[in-house]
């Protein structure tokens, strides 16, 4: 365990300066500093008391010698055993946004690494929740057709179950007294919500109205509501290097040697190629799960045979039956994404795939060339936004106007 640098991230994900903690604690801010820099080999245990007390850690929770924290209170998938590829100021960002509000969505196309991300987010700020992290998993329910008052209440039973309350007639808020559960300062995490999300919003506003201290974090590929909390859109891995790091690896191409395993023979050979190792991250978009589906295959196929082959989207899936259905294969997670869409959504995928390849430019207000002539501009502009919240096509980095598809979407497409 380094004490400084678990001193100054606790700090930093309650949004607090070294002079905040200090009013809090009743250390001086000097002592803060010095134990944030490590300079101080042999801290009193007064000093570290009033920090724990003041950062809101439990002794019984603190971490043991390997560094981690107890995690017994932590209820349902666990978190990441493998390190976070990208930066950590993210990450700690992330960890801060769900502590300074009650409800947080963390949105993004599928297999961007949502999951992962709030997992982690929960692990960093775990401290901050005094009755623990609960992750409800919400991919096997059935999508909403018509009314979400089922969909709500199967919710709220999920995680009624998983805090202990009992099931009642009476409101969730009469339960959570006679529970003694009124005060549980919890975080719960709602995995995996698009296709229910009415019934989820429902659900976290009734929640948060009968458990005033209860947070809750939600991951979906398209966004809820901006008016009960806040939503963060989850971004794909780096695709180039930064100046400042001096490794040439891009993010992409970590994860990707990540899963390989860094020491392994086939990592060592990928290497040997980083011209081939980034195109086959620029194809992918730098989208985490589809790196992953493709460091499997390169156990098995050398890398420029894969970039080759006219088979990638059938290479592009896995057999980690621990995923969902929907997310063992690109393929299957398309489906997925279009099963929630109209038929005049659908239409408009068709007609960008037509395109080959080319973007839709919607600056002034045109949809590039003919190809939306039948639908008008306000019709384009609006399903083109829709498709964009449901993670289905990315906006140009450069130029935020002009939209394409995800990667192998029309592949998929046809294969479907």
């Amino acid at each position: 365990m380094n004490l400084g640098k678990d001193l100054a991230e606790l700090r930093n994900i309650r949004g607090w300066t070294q002079e905040k903690l200090s009013e809090v604690s009743g250390l001086s801010v000097r002592t803060i500093r010095n134990l944030e820099r490590s300079q101080v080999q042999n801290p009193r245990r007064t000093s570290v008391d009033l920090l724990i007390r003041a950062l809101g850690v439990e002794e019984d929770r603190a971490p043991d010698s390997s560094g981690r924290p107890d995690l017994s209170q932590w209820q349902g998938l666990q978190p990441p055993v493998t390190p976070m590829i990208g930066s950590r100021a993210l990450h700690i960002e992330l960890a801060r946004t769900i502590c300074a509000n009650r409800l947080t969505t963390f949105v993004g196309t599928g297999g961007v690494g949502k999951t992962r991300h709030a997992l982690n987010a929960a692990y960093e700020s775990y401290y901050s929740f005094r009755d623990g992290v609960v992750v409800v998993e919400l991919g096997d329910m059935e999508p909403e057709r018509g009314s979400t008052s089922e969909q709500a209440a199967e919710v709220l039973d999920r995680v009624r179950r998983r805090i202990g309350l009992t099931p009642t007639p009476d409101s969730l808020a009469v339960a959570a007294a006679e529970n003694n559960v009124y005060g549980m300062n919890r975080l719960v995490i709602l995995d995996n919500a698009e296709h229910v999300a009415g019934g989820v919003t429902a659900a976290a506003r009734e929640l948060l109205g009968a458990l005033p201290f209860l947070h809750i974090l939600i991951t979906t590929r398209r966004q809820l509501t901006d008016r009960l909390g806040v939503n963060r859109e989850i971004q794909p891995l780096g695709l180039h290097v930064d100046g400042a790091v001096r490794s040439r690896l891009t993010q992409s191409g970590e994860l990707v040697l990540q899963r390989l395993g860094e020491d392994s023979p086939v990592a060592a050979h990928v290497l040997r190629d980083l011209p081939a190792l980034d195109e086959l991250c620029e194809r992918l978009s730098g989208i985490p799960r589809y790196l992953e589906f493709a460091a499997e295959r390169l156990r098995t196929v050398p890398i420029r045979s894969l970039l080759a082959t006219e088979q990638v989207l059938q290479t592009l899936r896995t057999n980690d039956h621990a995923l969902l259905e929907h997310q063992r294969s690109l393929v299957s997670s398309v489906r997925w994404s279009l099963d929630l869409l109209s038929r005049r959504h659908r239409e408009m995928l068709a007609d960008m795939a037509a395109l080959d390849g080319r973007h839709v430019d919607l600056r002034g207000g045109v949809a590039q060339g003919d190809m939306l002539a039948t639908t008008g501009r306000a019709g384009a502009m609006t399903l083109v936004s829709d498709l964009l919240e449901s993670s289905l096509i990315l906006a140009d980095a450069a130029e935020p106007y002009r939209f394409r598809l995800l990667p192998y979407v029309k592949d998929a497409l046809e294969a479907i």
